[in-house]
């Protein structure tokens, strides 16, 4: 495991004023370059992050392995979350200008899983909102807290045969039952990130602006 997390990050245009931020994590076996290629398509404003997780998985990187969707190793979860928390922990002084009411944390596949785990049950990240992009709701880290009211965009692959559109549609309910705002899309795509679901997220950003 890499002790301290290797981040890319991408500047806000609104340089010395305050302005929100985007940490994205990637998938499973992918690394941080991967996320950074959604850079085009967000408001200039905003400044982004993209964090590369801790564990090696072939050519990539991993957050944790897993058996199944609701079987992770919990201690390679457990671990990649408490790093998780202490780089939001140094957030202020890595990126000073950040607006405290708008950071937002999001990820695609095993990436959204640990966003939804950190912006619902971490109090310390203080995200202002969720992107979740073809994910699910994991099994919770033992070092969980309670629960956070983060509004959310979910969206998913109705063909999607990776990450099962019932998963999408579980943690969507499970969400609704909690109170949480969710902003959930549907797209005919598989496990990928399409123009449409980017169009509909980068609205949907627009409420945490500056």
């Amino acid at each position: 495991m890499n002790d301290e997390l290797v981040f890319l990050s991408s500047p806000s245009v609104l340089e010395g004023q305050e302005h929100p931020l985007l940490v994205l994590l990637h998938g499973f076996g992918s690394d941080e370059k991967d996320l950074m290629a959604l850079r085009p398509y967000i408001d200039p404003k905003w400044a982004m992050v993209s964090i590369r997780a801790p564990f090696p998985q072939g050519a990539g990187f991993r957050w944790y392995a897993l058996e199944s969707v609701h079987s992770p190793d919990r201690d390679e979860m457990d671990r990649s979350f408490l790093a998780l928390r202490g780089w939001f922990e140094q957030l202020t002084s890595r990126f000073p200008r950040v607006s405290p009411r708008a950071t937002v944390i999001g990820g695609f596949s095993q990436g959204a899983a640990m966003a939804l785990a950190l912006g619902l049950f971490e109090p310390q990240v203080q995200a202002a909102g969720i992107l979740v992009l073809s994910g699910y709701l994991p099994n919770l880290p033992q070092s969980a807290s309670t629960w956070q009211k983060v509004p959310v965009f979910w969206g998913h692959g109705s063909q999607d045969t990776v990450l099962p559109y019932v998963e999408a549609e579980k943690g969507r309910q499970r969400l609704l039952e909690e109170g949480l705002a969710v902003d959930f899309h549907s797209y005919e795509m598989g496990h990928e990130v399409v123009e449409d679901e980017l169009s509909d997220a980068v609205s949907w950003l627009k409420q945490f602006g500056v």
